[in-house]
């Protein structure tokens, strides 16, 4: 085990975090998030995969905008594409 010091205000802002976390139900030590925070830096760095999300369909994030944006519309992608890409006047 390491010991690291921070600043003053680095610690308010993780004491913050933790006490967010803890508000929505997660209950996270600072040790624990400090792991967290180091590993997913990692992750979105490209220096590390990420063992939990192997596949777009698995990520939570994505399945809360599939969820979000499913209109009910079956072509909408192509429907959006026509009205952001015509050009005045053509098809």
């Amino acid at each position: 085990m390491s010991t690291i010091r921070i600043d003053k205000e680095h610690a308010k802002l993780l004491d913050k975090l933790i006490a967010h976390l803890t508000l929505k139900g997660k209950k996270i030590s600072k040790k624990e998030l400090i792991g967290s925070l180091i590993e997913n830096a990692l992750i979105t760095e490209g220096i590390k995969e990420s063992d939990q999300f192997t596949s777009l369909e698995n990520d939570p994030a994505w399945l809360g905008l599939k969820d979000t944006f499913d209109l009910g519309i079956s072509n909408l992608s192509e429907i959006v594409d026509k009205l952001l890409y015509e050009i005045e006047g053509e098809e």
